[in-house]
């Protein structure tokens, strides 16, 4: 895979990430930080092609449906980008960091409203499901909240390991309950295995959610019937392995 082994500037990758996205987001990162671009406007730029995706989910025709799945992709490659470029040239501020995920939160609700509106305004969808896909719509808002929170849990997890301390790694190695560092990345003995072997963290994520309700299905015309089942499933898996799991780890209690 390319440089996606032991690349520092890699964080955290899921399957989505690792088989479909950083192929592509590695190669373009190592070309944009040799310019002058910063990471900051890498996110603008990616928020703006989010934008387009959203007014193709907005139009709703199968043309623009397909359109705006490659966008998505396209702006979620960008996204990974800013991150990679900000860590490779040490240029990484509160305020990118900040930038980043406001901008992620905003377009992924512009996203699924569009796609929901879209549908509607083409009469696809009435009556009970029209009324569920809103309150799945509105549920898939929410659930990015649990996102925030795992992502907040992580960044408290990391910053309370000593990650250069050569007496730490030791102990954590040799005590397997004990997270594991790989190329920064904190990990749980799950995590590494994982990653070790298929170059991911996890086997399912938001990534992969937003995946197949924002790229894979509106592709293949079926925007809102994978929507339902994706959303539980998403709601399920980040309430049992991400929000309590480092929930637990972090010793809130």
């Amino acid at each position: 895979m390319f440089k996606l082994r032991d690349n520092p500037y890699v964080r955290y990758p899921s399957p989505w990430d690792a088989y479909a996205t950083l192929p592509f987001a590695v190669p373009i990162s190592e070309a944009l930080a040799k310019t002058k671009i910063t990471p900051n406007q890498i996110t603008l730029i990616s928020f703006f092609i989010a934008l387009i995706a959203v007014w193709c989910f907005f139009l709703g025709t199968p043309w623009m449906l397909v359109l705006g799945g490659l966008l998505y992709q396209l702006s979620y490659i960008l996204d990974c980008c800013d991150g990679y470029v900000a860590r490779k040239k040490k240029l990484s501020s509160n305020f990118g960091f900040w930038l980043d995920h406001i901008l992620d939160e905003l377009k992924l609700a512009l996203l699924v409203i569009a796609l929901v509106y879209g549908q509607q305004r083409l009469q696809q969808i009435d009556g009970w499901l029209l009324t569920a896909s809103w309150v799945m719509a509105a549920l898939y808002v929410y659930t990015r909240a649990f996102a925030k929170g795992d992502l907040l849990i992580k960044e408290t997890i990391e910053r309370s390991k000593s990650a250069d301390s050569d007496a730490t790694k030791a102990e954590q190695q040799a005590d397997q309950s004990e997270p594991i560092i790989i190329n920064g990345m904190v990990m749980t003995p799950f995590q590494a295995r994982l990653y070790r072997k298929f170059m991911i963290v996890t086997p399912f994520s938001v990534i992969e959610s937003q995946a197949i309700i924002f790229c894979l299905l509106p592709i293949l015309q079926v925007p809102i019937a994978g929507l339902f089942v994706t959303l539980v499933l998403t709601l399920l898996w980040h309430l049992l392995f991400d929000v309590y799991r480092y929930w637990k780890r972090a010793g809130w209690r």
